[in-house]
């Protein structure tokens, strides 16, 4: 009897043992290279971020991707999401560093490694004890191949530094990085630029010929270039308008929207800029004329208000009476790029926001902190303009920038 009571003793493991063997041999059949090894490497970096990630649970993850498949990458990051986070407090991490380690461009060679999973997946035993042996060095191995990352090339790529900038929130970016954030924004704004211009209109005086109408048009008089009909790019839209709140709590974002404005000059439509918080001040000259450095040092100087409170409904009412008659009309778009905290009077900002409604195209409202996992539009100054924003959208990093230009691009 005691004996066998202590055999039994024996090969009693606790549930700490049961899952660090389970989770130990995921990497003898994963490679860390492959989606699987992927996988793993994701779940200690949650670990070490403070979430309670088990081995188990990397088990969970890797058979709820054999389940679901890697064709949609909102599922993909679904089922991560499902089984490693409990608590709500948790998803903005998590969030963060599935940004960092996996992006959507590389969603077709995580299919393939998708399907790889699953073979490996499916040839390991199934009884658990053969599991504990079968899936023997994970955590163990998992420093060592990625230190093996570190050296070899990877047949694909899930990480990358530059769509950790992309997906970074603009409060995180450092000083150093502003040049690289310049080439990405001027990267996003490329299919827009291109875009426009290329529908085109017949007039009497342009800098292109239409060869299709010169040659129907001259046949009459049998092939001599008589009439040369030409062309002109159509454009519906004008002008965009953008006003800027430049408050102490818009202060994290301001450069980067004032750089995508910088950049939105070249495109033939006139782009006029200001910047409110207290006041409104006209910037578009600066933008225009100086390099965007000292653009932003000039702008810093001569806005007395700038970093200072909000008061948004007066600054649209100065913009209405003084500006928008000239500017506002059917073919104007005007973005506002605000948090929508404001001191000022609701029943005002109501009142303006209604004018510019009726009086423009288009209404696009940016508001960084809409980037936010858990952000409603509770405060006073956003729930008021809401009903008169045609696009309601976040700013809070180069893919929501990103986002801006593919609805001008529709707009446009």
């Amino acid at each position: 009897m005691s004996g066998s009571r202590e055999d039994g003793a024996h090969s009693k493991t606790t549930p700490d043992d049961g899952d660090r063997a389970v989770g130990e041999g995921i990497q003898r059949t994963l490679p860390c290279d492959s989606l699987s090894g992927a996988i793993v490497s994701f779940g200690r970096l949650l670990k070490e971020n403070g979430i309670g990630v088990t081995p188990s649970s990397i088990m969970d993850a890797l058979r709820g991707v054999r389940g679901v498949g890697v064709e949609n990458f909102d599922d993909f990051k679904t089922v991560l999401r499902t089984v490693f986070l409990s608590r709500v407090e948790e998803f903005t991490t998590f969030d963060r560093l599935f940004s960092e380690v996996f992006r959507e461009s590389a969603l077709e060679d995580l299919e393939s490694l998708g399907t790889e999973c699953a073979e490996q997946e499916s040839s390991a035993p199934a009884e658990s004890s053969e599991a504990g042996d079968d899936l023997a060095a994970a955590e163990a191995g998992a420093s060592d191949s990625q230190e093996r990352q570190a050296t070899e090339a990877p047949p694909y790529v899930v990480y990358s530094p530059r769509e950790i900038l992309r997906n970074r929130d603009f409060r995180d970016i450092p000083a150093g990085t502003d040049p690289r954030m310049a080439r990405l924004i001027r990267e996003i704004l490329s299919p827009l630029l291109r875009r426009i211009g290329v529908r085109r209109k017949v007039v009497e005086s342009g800098t292109a010929l239409d060869f299709r109408r010169m040659l129907r048009k001259n046949v009459r008089y049998g092939g001599e270039l008589v009439e040369l009909p030409r062309l002109k790019p159509k454009r519906r839209i004008r002008r965009l308008v953008f006003l800027c709140d430049v408050s102490g709590s818009m202060n994290p974002y301001l450069w980067f929207m004032l750089r995508f404005i910088k950049e939105l000059q070249q495109i033939p439509t006139n782009v006029e800029t200001f910047v409110f918080a207290t006041r409104l001040n006209r910037i578009t000259p600066l933008l225009v004329r100086l390099p965007f450095a000292r653009a932003m040092e000039e702008t810093a100087r001569t806005v007395k208000d700038w970093s200072g409170g909000t008061r948004i409904g007066a600054c649209l009412q100065e913009f209405t009476s003084f500006r928008g008659g000239r500017m506002l009309g059917a073919s104007t778009i005007v973005l506002i790029h605000s948090d929508g905290w404001d001191r000022g009077d609701s029943s005002l900002l109501q009142r303006e926001m209604a004018k510019i409604r009726r009086r423009s195209y288009r209404v696009l409202w940016i508001n960084p902190l809409l980037g936010g996992v858990f952000y409603e539009p509770t405060c006073k100054g956003m729930k008021t303009a809401l009903p008169f924003v045609d696009s309601f959208l976040p700013g809070h990093n180069v893919s929501s920038l990103e986002r801006v230009a593919g609805t001008l691009r529709g707009l446009l």
